[in-house]
């Protein structure tokens, strides 16, 4: 495949680097979440720099697929 530069540096970031998590979050971490998200709001980058091995993308796709309805309904 012909990637550009910022394909290239994306796919580093969120999948190929050595140093992060794959796989389902756990309930610790989803505590922390929802703790971090009612403190700064939707600064991923920040609320992901807590949780180590997480990316700011997986963290955003996580909250409005799960998280954000389960807050919405209490």
């Amino acid at each position: 495949l012909n990637r550009c530069g910022k394909s290239c540096r994306l796919r580093w970031l969120n999948y190929l680097r050595p140093n992060n998590k794959r796989g389902n979050i756990s309930v610790e971490e989803e505590d922390l979440i929802l703790r971090l998200h009612k403190l700064l709001g939707n600064r991923w980058s920040l609320i992901a720099g807590r949780l180590p091995g997480r990316t700011d993308n997986e963290i955003k796709n996580y909250w409005n697929s799960h998280l954000s309805k389960r807050v919405n309904q209490e």
